[in-house]
């Protein structure tokens, strides 16, 4: 079955955008008809200080990359009335300060968002409780890989395994798991006679490691009090593993609007693409907008939040990592020719990469340093 560029591209924008906030589910019947333009408001509150966001795009048709949405007024209403505005931290991205409002197991939250002089309302949201205790290990393999020639290959990789054992069953209860690694890069040093007041920038570099899956557990149809051995993720082993590498499994705990709606979207990411299969969609959320007639599309939620780290340092990696910004007497000699602290002659020159000295433009890099490291 031959899907319109539109519908491909609408659906990776919803979740993509959705997976910045991370087994089988059944074929969901789904609408097929997103032509662009649709607003996407992905969102959430939990009990901790991470992952109060909210990000908000409209998808664009053909093969264009969704809109971001700048100057929105976004904020988050609690059961007692209490208000809190999401403050705007990046195009398209809203951050909760959670000076008013601080999300709590137990309590019922609602999104309100305004867009263009109309309102989007979320349904109302449970914050319902973690209930596993999780743990995680690694293991060193081979992977073998076949390049579009047919030639063989093999990569070193990291596979990471998450245990995790249930404290209670209650009847009903519902969990999603995502995945992240971060690590540290650091700018390369420059003679300090030529650059006497330049200091090399320290970066975390923080990605998303569960995007092409969405790891669910639904309480009503288990019984067993552990959930061993499952492997969360496969990791390339390279140079970011020269420093301290961290790999974090993120638990959030789930009302059963939200894990119908990420059910959704796990019935869309594992689909085979058979001919008897529903088309690919823009999935349903839980927000209504002030004109009826308008489609709205992502997801807010409520979800308690727990983080499980796994520390790796180059002790546990046996290999030898090659500095790409390392260089050689040539290049140096080129270096120390520019005119006294004209860091960006370097640049401009092409001695060397910018990514070399402010790691700052990696993707998915920041400067501000993560409690954990």
């Amino acid at each position: 079955m031959k899907m319109r560029k539109t519908h491909v591209l609408y659906l990776l924008s919803l979740v993509l955008i959705s997976m910045l906030f991370t087994q089988c589910a059944e074929v969901i019947e789904l609408n097929n008809q997103t032509s662009g333009g649709q607003l996407v408001i992905a969102g959430r509150i939990t009990n901790g200080t991470m992952g109060n966001v909210v990000n908000i795009s409209r998808a664009l048709p053909e093969e264009q990359a969704p809109e971001l949405i700048s100057g929105a007024l976004v904020k988050v209403i609690d059961q007692d009335g209490l208000e809190e505005a999401y403050v705007e931290t990046a195009p398209g991205q809203y951050e909760l300060c959670r000076d008013v409002v601080q999300g709590q197991v137990g309590g019922v939250y609602q999104l309100e968002v305004q867009v263009d002089g109309k309102t989007y309302t979320s349904s109302l949201q449970e914050m319902m409780p973690i209930l596993a205790e999780d743990e995680l290990r690694f293991e060193l393999d081979i992977q073998d890989n076949t390049t579009g020639s047919g030639t063989a290959t093999s990569t070193d990789v990291v596979r990471i395994f998450a245990n995790s054992t249930l404290n209670s069953l209650p009847e009903e209860f519902y969990i999603r798991w995502t995945m992240e690694e971060s690590y540290t890069i650091t700018g390369m040093n420059l003679p300090l006679r030529t650059f006497p007041r330049y200091s090399p920038q320290v970066c975390y570099i923080i990605n998303e490691l569960s995007a092409q899956e969405i790891f669910l557990v639904d309480g009503t149809e288990i019984r067993n009090v552990n959930l061993n051995n499952r492997e969360v993720a496969v990791r390339p082993v390279d140079r970011s593993f020269s420093t301290k590498h961290y790999f974090n499994i993120i638990q959030l705990g789930l009302n059963r609007e939200s894990h119908e709606y990420w059910s959704k979207l796990q019935s869309l990411t594992v689909r085979q693409g058979s001919i008897f299969d529903t088309p690919p969609a823009a999935v349903p959320g839980n927000f209504q907008s002030s004109d009826p007639s308008e489609q709205v599309f992502g997801f807010f939620e409520a979800s308690s939040a727990d983080t499980t780290r796994l520390l790796m340092t180059n002790n546990d990696i046996p290999l030898f990592f090659l500095d790409p910004c390392q260089v050689d007497q040539e290049t140096f000699l080129r270096i120390i020719r520019v005119p006294f602290e004209c860091i960006s002659c370097l640049i401009e020159r092409e001695i060397v990469e910018a990514e070399c000295i402010y790691c700052s433009l990696l993707p998915n890099s920041t400067l501000a340093r993560p409690s954990y490291f």
